[in-house]
């Protein structure tokens, strides 16, 4: 019995797995398909409406809507809804990731999962949106980013299925691109929608399930009923989420870069509505047009150090020093926007910020394309490689509360910053043992 039969014996992720991927030694494999330049439009058309509902609502429209219902305990119950949802999407991402790639159905095995998710997406907003009550709002948010990050999940999971290696650079760098645009233009949403919460939270969702369902209707995900099906457990899926780090040790490090600079992220993200109005004494639509303008500002130079260093990437052949470099920079950004005492400071910071993070974006995610260990199980892998964008959002609100804390409750936001750039540069930093990417 080979290696690949024994295995499939005893796990039925790998038979499927091997059921769909032929012996090397008895197939040459061929050359993979260049996408074209109307289908990655499409793509990027849902690339930029999904970030709109998550990213925009996350870091601006939740925390008015908390702020509302309690300010005083803004703070704590920020960090609850956050963090609930972080916990929620670190089991239930997975579960979906390799569901999917034994989904059977005429829609194929990525498209039913990226419908369901834009249905739960209108359906858990519309329910903050209408409510005044915090349990509520907890359980839309719960439902509606959970669903609208499962469709997002599929679009990179199918990135993963077909994206050529030779494209992985420009279309990781040309996402990280968009995303930035959309993550400014949901703000700006937000800010005039500010006096409509009902509207603040569901004109998001309806852009989502329009700019998805554009793409969902070219999208290749040919008809999967017709292969072999799998039976997959519970205790099995979350067993395929654990993977040797020795085996894998370049996916090992791109993991671990990803989730430190991730929860960098997310930690300076969550007070920055409350830091911005008390550090500058701001109320909320004077945070939501500082955060427009600064967001402007960074917008271009986040497009440049995405699609720019995308570009670079592939024709140098290099990844890790643009990774360093973008860690170095988010770190100095996240210092001086811990130190600002003017709009002026917050801008510069941004920028900078918003440039290293565009870079970071990009390279990253073309990195860890290029470590996957088994394309032909790419939702089992993307799953994993999700972990590290998800795991943050549950550690980062905790250790932001935790740091507010400590530096003295209230509205002491400045030392979240700097633990913040600290994770950045170290994240930056932890691709340099990567060994099969230069």
């Amino acid at each position: 019995m080979t290696q690949i039969e024994s295995q499939s014996a005893t796990d039925p992720l790998a038979a499927q797995a091997s059921a769909t991927t032929p012996a090397a030694a008895d197939t040459v494999e061929p050359a993979e398909a260049r996408w074209s330049k109307s289908y990655m439009a499409l793509m990027f058309v849902a690339q930029f409406a999904i970030p709109i509902a998550t990213i925009a609502p996350g870091t601006f429209s939740l925390a008015i809507k908390v702020e509302e219902i309690n300010p005083a305990a803004k703070n704590s119950l920020l960090a609850i809804v956050m963090t609930t949802a972080a916990v929620a999407l670190v089991f239930v991402n997975p579960v979906i990731g390799i569901l999917s790639d034994t989904t059977r159905s005429r829609m194929g095995r990525r498209r039913p999962w990226m419908l369901g998710g834009l249905v739960a997406g209108l359906i858990g907003y519309t329910m903050i949106g209408v409510s005044s009550s915090f349990p509520v709002v907890l359980l839309g948010w719960l439902i509606g980013y959970l669903g609208l990050v499962t469709t997002g999940s599929m679009i990179l999971t199918h990135m993963g299925d077909k994206l050529p290696e030779s494209q992985r650079g420009k279309v990781a760098g040309i996402n990280g691109a968009v995303g930035q645009v959309a993550s400014i233009a949901g703000i700006v949403l937000a800010g005039a929608l500010v006096s409509a919460p009902v509207l603040m939270f569901v004109v998001p969702a309806v852009l989502a399930c329009v700019g998805s369902l554009i793409f969902m209707a070219r999208m290749d995900d040919p008809s999967s009923v017709d292969e072999p099906r799998v039976k997959v457990s519970i205790k099995g899926v979350f067993a395929h989420m654990v993977f040797d780090p020795r085996q894998h040790r370049d996916f090992a490090w791109a993991w671990i870069s990803k989730l430190l600079v991730f929860v960098a992220l997310y930690m300076m993200s969550i007070y920055s509505v409350y830091f911005l109005g008390s550090r500058l004494g701001l109320d909320s639509a004077a945070v939501a047009a500082l955060t427009a303008t600064a967001g402007g500002a960074s917008m271009m130079f986040a497009m440049l150090g995405a699609i720019g260093s995308g570009v670079i990437s592939d024709k140098i052949g290099r990844r890790k020093p643009l990774v360093i470099a973008s860690g170095v920079i988010m770190a100095v950004a996240l210092l001086v926007i811990g130190l600002m005492t003017s709009n002026l400071m917050y801008i510069v910071g941004s920028v900078a910020f918003g440039f290293a993070s565009g870079v970071f974006g990009a390279i990253d995610q073309a990195l860890m394309l290029d470590v996957l260990p088994d394309r032909s199980a790419a939702g089992r892998w993307v799953a994993i490689m999700q972990l590290a964008n998800e795991i943050p959002k549950a550690i980062a609100p905790a250790a932001a509360a935790g740091i507010v804390l400590l530096a003295g409750g209230g509205d002491n936001y400045q030392a979240v910053y700097f633990a913040a750039g600290a994770m950045a540069l170290i994240g930056g930093l932890l691709v340099l043992p990567i060994r099969s990417v230069r």
